[in-house]
């Protein structure tokens, strides 16, 4: 994983308040040639992913953006640095699979504020039912915003994208 200079901890002071996102890739295809890793993001996805990110860019303070190495978790990444200006970076604790919902949040935490996790169901809808304290449905190009105090989340907003363009 490569790491921003200065990134890690921001906000991490006894009971500061930080806020962080978790965005559940855009719509990908159904299959890749590849395999699961190289799905990519449908023409549709990716379209309704970049109207969404464009509308939340005001409402949204992204400073860096940590996505799966998985394709259709990186080109949503791609669009929502776009939208914000933030940097992304890979992080394999994003891949599919890879970390329980609990330590995602713990990842967001150390990542700090401003920080944008893209990766995957049911990780990532896990982590935002922490957060809501009751399962939530995360359909694809889910983007929540939580805030995260001490070692508590509360969620703040989620918002998916239009059904269609």
């Amino acid at each position: 994983m490569t790491r921003t200079p200065g990134g890690a901890g921001r906000g991490l002071r006894e009971g500061l308040p930080l806020t962080i996102y978790l965005v559940r890739h855009a719509k990908a295809e159904e299959r890749a040639a590849g395999g699961d890793a190289e799905r990519r993001l449908t023409l549709d996805g990716g379209d309704r992913f970049r109207a969404l990110a464009a509308g939340l860019s005001g409402r949204m303070s992204v400073a860096r953006i940590l996505a799966s190495p998985f394709r259709r978790a990186r080109e949503t990444a791609e669009i929502l640095a776009a939208a914000t200006g933030a940097p992304v970076e890979e992080e394999t604790a994003l891949a599919s699979g890879a970390t329980p919902a609990a330590e995602l949040l713990a990842l967001a935490r150390q990542a700090g504020t401003g920080t944008a996790l893209v990766g995957h169901n049911p990780e990532l809808g896990e982590a935002i039912g922490l957060a809501a304290g009751a399962a939530l449905e995360v359909k694809p190009g889910t983007v929540a915003a939580i805030e995260l105090t001490g070692t508590r989340a509360r969620l703040l907003w989620v918002e998916a994208p239009a059904k269609r363009l």
